[in-house]
């Protein structure tokens, strides 16, 4: 019987494991004196939490090694810090050195001075709003708020840059702060695609634009025609770019500026006596958006003393403005506006009249910022006029959404008992809005005063046409 012999094996190799080695950068010291009026606390926990990262990449488990490492990566005036500090515990109690520095430092922590900073705290031209969120929640932290998620959405309502935001949570009071939060990323996302859309049909626009040559054998070309009201070329393959717009040179319209043929249109200026007041007097005006609108009505627009005043805080300037029921528009004087703080204005051709007057208010520009009583608060738009101290407007709508002013058009109300049961016997006839046929009635007027005709209300021009066929 034969034995048959086995297949040797091939030998099995050891397992080796390789550990690929990590350099890790050493944490900055923490300095207890320095950036003077910043939270001291705040800046501990942060360095805290960083230190902590730090030894766990490191892999250091050893109680002592933590402890020796915290105070040579804290610093010597941490460690001078640490040496006045009573029971400290030994060498290997890392958790009782980590309290002891954390009782020290948070005691300096000013919950008041932390609330302020919150509160100040305002969105950056070139920040997101995530950032902006970012950077609300990390000082919350330091302000022990009941409700975190509110003031958060507060101050983005008040702080930050969106008007679409905050109008609509002022609107809505649903509009909580992650529907802020989506809504703000669809509109920042939303501009950058169309302003990278309008970059490049403008420098497709630029690049295709035809110049008119001279042709010397006078025969017309016309591939080198520009039209006459927008400087293009002519012929468009739709309208006219300039048909319905208005000229900002002499105010005439289907026409640009550019190509102008009439006379500036004239305007006065404020007069100063001393160029440098009027630099420092004139705010930044932000020339990239020029607005247009209908015109508008003012009725009264001089710096009177009726008690139809009212205390309202606009761009952190607190001022008086009158509630005048019969303006359209919003108007504080220059005066006013040099008060506030972080305003830009934008250009605007808006044309107000004041009563019986048939040359428009002037105006430097218009903004838009909230306005609060001492009940509400709203958004509205103020135009800025150039007079230094004409007093300052507040139209009906803005005097309504801010509850200063009720109207009731379609009720009345007596104390007569007799003409209340005739008021309710003929409720049909007493409502809404009606006309009076065929009857003579007297008006009872002051006739020591002069009286004045008011000009019929212009009608703007991009419905005239179809005012005529009515």
């Amino acid at each position: 019987m034969v034995e048959e012999q086995a297949e040797p094996q091939p030998l099995q190799q050891p397992a080796v494991q390789i550990m690929q080695s990590v350099t890790i950068t050493p944490m900055p010291e923490f300095c207890p004196d320095a950036k003077i009026g910043t939270s001291l606390s705040t800046r501990w926990n942060n360095w805290q939490s960083d230190f902590e990262m730090y030894i766990t990449a490191s892999g250091i488990t050893d109680p002592k090694r933590k402890r020796a490492l915290l105070l040579y990566q804290a610093g010597p005036r941490v460690r001078e810090i640490f040496k006045q500090i009573p029971e400290t515990g030994t060498d290997t109690d890392y958790n009782i050195a980590k309290q002891k520095l954390k009782a020290y430092f948070d005691p300096q922590k000013n919950r008041r001075y932390e609330v302020y900073r919150f509160r100040q705290t305002t969105q950056e031209h070139n920040e997101t709003l995530d950032q902006f969120h970012t950077k609300l929640r990390t000082i919350s932290e330091t302000c022990e708020f009941a409700d975190v998620e509110f003031e958060i959405e507060e101050q983005i309502i008040i702080g930050g840059n969106s008007s679409k935001i905050r109008k609509r949570a002022l609107r809505d009071p649903t509009f909580d702060l992650k529907s802020m939060l989506l809504e703000g990323r669809r509109d920042e996302q939303s501009k950058y695609q169309a302003e990278q859309i309008e970059s490049k049909e403008q420098t497709d626009g630029e690049a295709n634009k035809l110049e008119q040559k001279p042709n010397n054998g006078n025969i017309s070309n016309s591939s080198n025609v520009i039209c006459r009201n927008c400087g293009r070329a002519y012929p468009h393959t739709g309208a006219c770019p300039a048909k319905g717009k208005t000229c900002n040179n002499c105010g005439k319209p289907n026409h640009f500026a550019a190509v102008c043929r009439g006379k500036q249109k004239q305007t006065r200026s404020p007069r100063y006596t001393n160029k440098k007041h009027a630099q420092r007097n004139l705010k930044t005006l932000d020339t990239g958006s020029n607005t247009s609108s209908d015109e508008d009505y003012l009725y009264t627009m001089t710096n009177t003393k009726h008690n139809n005043k009212v205390n309202v805080k606009v761009g952190g300037a607190k001022f008086q403005t009158t509630i005048d029921s019969g303006a359209t528009i919003n108007v504080i004087d220059r005066d006013t506006f040099n008060k506030m703080q972080d305003i830009k204005l934008t250009r605007t051709s808006t044309k107000a009249f004041a009563y019986n007057t048939k040359s428009p208010v002037e105006f430097l520009g218009k903004f838009e910022a909230v306005i609060e009583t001492r009940k509400r608060i709203s958004v509205a738009t103020f135009y800025v006029a150039k007079t230094a101290n004409c007093g300052n407007l507040l139209s009906l709508s803005t005097a309504q959404e801010l509850g200063l002013i009720s109207l009731h058009l379609d009720k009345l109300t007596s104390k007569d008992a007799a003409l209340e049961n005739i008021l309710q016997k003929h409720s049909k006839v007493f409502s809404d809005l009606g006309k009076l046929k065929g009857e003579k009635i007297k008006l009872d007027i002051d006739k020591t005063k002069i009286p004045k005709a008011q000009p019929q209300r212009r009608i703007p021009y991009h419905i005239r046409e179809k005012v005529k066929t009515r």
